[in-house]
């Protein structure tokens, strides 16, 4: 997993080629629907938007076929980071949704903010969306990168 500030993306071209297409899909998207995937060449980009839920209620989370790149518009969120080894699986992966969901202990834990963005690979499980103490507001956009299988 990488966890960074939006404005230092630059530095990750090399790892994800395409994630400036991804950027610039996501920056050009002026009037959108929140779930609504909005599709360029090399994946997907989506957006959300809420208030976030107590950590009780949140799951671990991880992709096989798609880098996650989440981005914080507004607000903030937490996340959660594992190593799915550490996990317990609770619904088997799901190949329409490309998602597959864990339970575990929150061991690693940080407060994501607006300009942020966190990228989360296949072998990360993240857990994401949710508040320590009190709710917080978020919007945030995520892009789905496609994953070149060799």
């Amino acid at each position: 997993m990488i966890i960074d500030a939006l404005s230092m993306i630059d530095k990750y071209k090399e790892l994800l080629p395409n994630i400036h297409d991804g950027i610039e899909k996501m920056e050009s998207v002026k009037d959108w629907k929140p779930g609504e995937k909005y599709i360029f060449e090399s994946g997907y980009v989506f957006f959300q938007e809420g208030t976030t839920k107590p950590l009780e209620e949140a799951q671990f989370e991880a992709h096989r076929n798609y880098v996650d790149v989440q981005v914080v518009l507004k607000g903030n969120e937490y996340l959660a980071w594992s190593e799915l080894t550490d996990l317990t699986e609770i619904i088997p992966y799901n190949t329409e949704k490309d998602v597959q969901k864990f339970v575990g202990e929150n061991a690693h834990m940080m407060k994501i903010s607006e300009g942020m963005v966190y990228i989360c690979f296949p072998w990360d499980a993240h857990k994401a969306v949710f508040h320590m103490d009190q709710p917080l507001q978020f919007t945030k956009g995520v892009i789905k990168l496609k994953i070149n299988k060799k």
